[in-house]
């Protein structure tokens, strides 16, 4: 039997691992975010990413939020951030609201680390859509976030 390839030369990705179209998009987005984690160079910048984005999205940010906003659990999140912090990638401020508890925010260098992984990511976009239409990435983009949108909801 012969490999199906992408207009790329590429080989193409293998049908629905379940037989419906639910696992067809299990399949293709688990292979979109294992290729955007391995381009990002180490595995660390890309956790590191993950957690830079929620703290600079949710900052001044308590460490109990970027635990709940990114669906992990909070002694791992505090783990992560503790490492983050001895990076000098995340600043924690005493919270004026509960002297017990710390802010976070990013660092000079936390911004800079998030932006070069972000563009880095971006560009890697722009180059494996190069050849779709406007319309194409414009649905796309619009499909995707109904989806996260939908699945926060449930």
């Amino acid at each position: 039997m012969s490999q199906a390839t992408t207009p790329r030369g590429g080989r193409a990705p293998a049908g629905p691992p379940s037989g419906g179209w639910e696992g067809d998009l299990l399949a293709a987005l688990t292979s979109l975010l294992t290729h955007l984690k391995r381009t990002a160079g180490d595995p660390e910048t890309s956790a590191r990413a993950y957690l830079l984005a929620h703290v600079d999205r949710l900052a001044p940010v308590r460490a109990t939020d970027v635990a709940e906003h990114a669906g992990l659990d909070l002694s791992t999140v505090s783990r992560h951030l503790r490492g983050l912090e001895d990076a000098g990638l995340v600043r924690r401020s005493p919270d004026p609201d509960d002297g017990r508890a710390a802010l976070l925010e990013l660092s000079a260098s936390g911004h800079e680390l998030l932006e070069r992984t972000t563009r880095h990511r971006t560009e890697l976009l722009a180059r494996a859509t190069d050849d779709w239409s406007r319309e194409d990435t414009v649905e796309l983009s619009r499909l995707l976030h109904r989806l996260a949108h939908d699945l926060e909801t449930l």
